[in-house]
Parts: C-alpha cells; sequence; structure tokens
C-alpha cells in the first residue's frame, strides 16, 4: 500500500510538472507575442506632418508673424511650393548636396533677390560731392599712430596662428 501511495504521489507530481511546465511555456508564448506585437506597433513611422502642420512649425521656429489672414495664406502657398521644389530637387538625387527649408522658404526668388542680392546706391549718393575735391594742404607725411587710428598690437595668448607673440 506504501508502495501504491508513492507510485500515485510520484505520477500526480510528474503530471503537476508537467502542467507546470506547459503553463511557464504558454505564458512565454504568450510574452513573445505580445512582444512583437508592441515592437510592430511602436516600430510604425509616424505619418508626416500636413503641410499645413509643417507651416505652423516653420512659423514658430523662425517667429514669423503675419499681419493679415490674406497674408498668411499667400505666403502658405509660397512655402508650399517652396517646399515642394526642395524635395523634389532632393528626391532627384543628382547632386552632392541636399536643398533644407530655412528663414527664406515663404519667398519668392524674386523677394528674395531683392532683399538680400547686391548693393543698392542711395538715389542722393551719386550727385553727392566729394568733400575734400578742393583739399590743397595736404602733409607730406603722416604719422597714423600720433592720431590714434592705428591701435596697439593685442595679445592673442595661446592662439600662435598668426605668428604675433607679446
Amino acid at each position: 500500500m506504501v508502495f501504491e501511495l508513492r507510485a500515485t504521489l510520484q505520477h500526480s507530481a510528474f503530471k503537476l510538472n508537467i502542467a507546470l511546465n506547459i503553463s511557464v511555456n504558454f505564458a512565454f508564448a504568450l510574452l513573445l507575442i505580445v512582444g512583437i506585437w508592441t515592437l510592430e506597433a511602436t516600430s510604425r513611422s509616424l505619418p508626416e506632418p500636413s503641410m499645413a502642420e509643417r507651416h505652423e512649425q516653420w512659423i514658430a521656429l523662425h517667429g514669423r508673424v503675419y499681419k493679415y489672414a490674406t497674408e498668411k495664406e499667400m505666403r502658405y502657398e509660397i512655402f508650399k511650393a517652396n517646399v515642394e521644389n526642395i524635395e523634389a530637387f532632393n528626391s532627384a538625387g543628382d547632386k552632392s548636396y541636399k536643398r533644407g527649408m530655412n528663414a527664406f522658404t515663404d519667398l519668392t526668388n524674386e523677394e528674395f533677390r531683392a532683399s538680400r542680392n547686391g548693393f543698392k546706391l542711395q538715389s542722393d549718393f551719386r550727385t553727392t560731392v566729394f568733400k575734400y575735391e578742393n583739399l590743397t594742404a595736404v602733409p607730406s607725411t603722416m604719422d597714423w599712430r600720433k592720431k590714434g587710428a592705428v591701435t596697439p598690437v593685442k595679445d592673442q595668448g595661446q592662439c600662435g596662428k598668426h605668428g604675433i607673440t607679446v
């Protein structure tokens, strides 16, 4: 009878061990599946913001303020056209550089050129008479150091790039 009881207990312990192994394996498999689903869900790329959202982000980044809604609409259309141009240029991939948005993305090419390129003469500049055109008494030499026009050599510390030591 003791032998039968011992055999029954061993058999029950064996069944319990198998049940625990199955439960642990099932829990592990379930955890693995949930982990893969989580990884898949978090690794999906977020949708790109709409062009209007990109414009709003650009406005905030560059501190742009438009006085009227009509001006903002016009600037949005220019911004949109410029961004599309930038993206088309970059996707072509035939250049060694890429274009990007900057503080001028809401300007047309003409507006940018007018505001940033070239020297603009003042209208009265050409008609102004040269201040010293009738000067006759000019010294043969001038020590500009005595006039305070030349500053002394400055100590550049440990720079050493320019070969000047004081």
